[in-house]
């Protein structure tokens, strides 16, 4: 007999009646109780056994249901919380995941759609009272960002998801550019099983499951594949991407997603749930602008922008354009610079990265350069970065002697 599901549910801005009307009906859930503000969730869960805690609101950035979510958390870090809300603001979900939220559901959903949410979200939980699992990683969702196409969004993307696999972490790639995605070719691998056979597979996701589409390049890099045809890509959900997204955190130390160009609803939910973000450019006066427009569109998202690094494609490119027009371009200096490298078309076209085509090369050690960043920004990395910054540098000492224009840091 299936266990039955023991839900609390807090109301924040939303009709009380409205929302206990939506719960499901059936003899295996049982409504715990509706409660109103932080206290009155907090005292609930202290007092009455619960396996999930709905929070019911409107989703706005100052909505008190962060207050609850965040207070819920503090209580009974293992309960799962869906946030249940009548729409998803830029800013509010990845605020939402940050004080301790497990899913996000758009309100109203169907009985069915809802008990299945809460299902998920319970199966996921770590058991109450313990570590998570081992196969847990609470990872890194790195998004990939280039508002105009062309600067290189998948190249950074493939390169980085290898330097970072190099350096002993357990990575996967999304190809979230779902109409024409070349993570594929990248990476050399058949696109045998594609995003699209995940989305009409129907069923709970799960690890196992996700485990089940993906392909496994030589180097141990799950990807993710882009729908094969344009026309499949309306099948992916962005609350099919939101899972997809949870459940991969949940099981590897880095998740990168290569994104299309521009803001579309899948890269703002993306944006919303990451951790960190790397925004590609080239040295080119059109990239530069959209680049800086993408920053300013960021920060109108509320995004940390010392969670952001810039990245400059083909920085060594003879075009008139100065490093100081670079930084009074975008306000910013570059954190990496790629430079050309006549080797980099012919990795694409072989689908071979230059990271293990030609591992001495200065645009590998630039790719390296950037997955020690992110590997820094991990405390219990510290010593693996110094590593691979260690090795780097002995690559780059024994790479052939060639003349090659390079931006440097002041």
């Amino acid at each position: 007999m299936e266990k039955p599901i023991r839900a609390l549910v807090a109301v924040e801005g939303l009709d009380a009646f409205d929302v206990q009307r939506a719960m499901p009906d059936d003899p295996n859930f049982e409504l715990v109780g509706m409660t109103d503000g932080v206290d009155d969730t907090v005292r609930t869960l202290q007092s009455r056994h619960v396996d999930v805690l709905l929070v019911a609101c409107q989703g706005s950035e100052d909505d008190r249901s962060l207050q609850i979510i965040d207070g819920a958390h503090r209580t009974d870090p293992g309960l799962p919380i869906i946030v249940l809300s009548t729409s998803s603001p830029n800013g509010f979900l990845r605020r939402a995941f940050d004080v301790g939220a497990a899913d996000m559901a758009l309100f109203p959903q169907t009985k069915e759609q809802l008990r299945f949410a809460m299902s998920k979200a319970i199966t996921r939980a770590p058991r109450r009272g313990t570590v998570a699992g081992g196969d847990r990683k609470d990872g890194r969702l790195i998004c990939v960002l280039g508002p105009k196409g062309g600067t290189g969004k998948t190249l950074t993307s493939s390169n980085l998801a290898v330097a970072l696999a190099l350096a002993g972490q357990k990575v996967m790639v999304i190809d979230l550019d779902l109409q024409f995605g070349d993570v594929a070719l990248c990476l050399g691998l058949p696109p045998e099983k594609t995003m699209y056979d995940l989305a009409i597979s129907g069923g709970s996701l799960d690890a196992d499951k996700l485990a089940d589409y993906v392909m496994t390049h030589d180097t141990g890099v799950d990807v993710l594949l882009a729908p094969a045809r344009p026309d499949q890509a309306s099948a992916i959900t962005i609350e099919m991407l939101r899972d997809v997204l949870v459940v991969a955190r949940d099981h590897y130390d880095f998740v990168i997603a290569d994104t299309p160009p521009g803001f579309t609803a899948e890269v703002i939910a993306t944006i919303d749930a990451s951790s960190d973000l790397v925004m590609v450019g080239t040295l080119d006066s059109l990239s530069l602008k959209n680049t800086k427009l993408g920053l300013e569109t960021l920060g109108l998202m509320d995004y940390d922008t010392t969670k952001i690094q810039l990245v400059l494609n083909r920085a060594d490119t003879r075009v008139g354009i100065s490093q100081h027009d670079v930084v009074m371009v975008l306000g910013a200096e570059p954190n990496v610079f790629i430079p050309s490298d006549r080797e980099i078309p012919r990795s694409v076209n072989e689908g071979i990265p230059i990271t293990l085509s030609r591992p001495q090369s200065y645009a590998a050690a630039s790719f390296h350069d950037l997955a020690g960043i992110l590997l820094a920004g991990n405390a219990a990395n510290a010593e693996l970065a110094a590593a691979s910054a260690e090795r780097d540098r002995v690559q780059a000492a024994s790479a052939p002697s060639r003349a090659l224009f390079r931006f440097r840091r002041k």
